[in-house]
């Protein structure tokens, strides 16, 4: 095999290396946000209205980001998990803001001698 020929093979290796890597969106990224949507999830996001808006704009982003990664879209893949990641911590944060909300009041009325609501 000739220098020129070594070097052309080179290159077309760590082209192709280059080309499979940055195909699909590395799964880190992917676990991340499927995890902000799991833990809204978790603590009942979707039985807040305005939570439950964010979980599913979260889980619709999760969806198409799948979809672009398959079909070698990694910047628009790796935006929308972005966005899916923050519609969730969106979600999360809402819903532990009502759940506290809910939770003082109880308390309140409990020290008042009032029944719970």
């Amino acid at each position: 095999m000739s220098a020129t020929t070594r070097i052309a093979f080179s290159v077309g290796l760590a082209f192709t290396a280059a080309a499979c890597g940055s195909s699909e969106v590395p799964a880190k990224q992917m676990a991340k946000s499927e995890s902000a949507i799991r833990a809204a999830s978790e603590v009942g996001a979707q039985d807040n209205p305005q939570a439950s808006l964010h979980l599913k704009m979260a889980k619709d982003s999760y969806t198409q980001a799948q979809a672009a990664s398959k079909n070698g879209e990694q910047e628009t893949a790796e935006r929308l998990l972005e966005k899916a990641e923050a519609d969730a911590e969106l979600a999360l944060v809402l819903t532990r803001k009502e759940q506290s909300a809910a939770k003082a009041a109880a308390e309140q009325a409990k020290e008042q001698g009032q029944p719970n609501q």
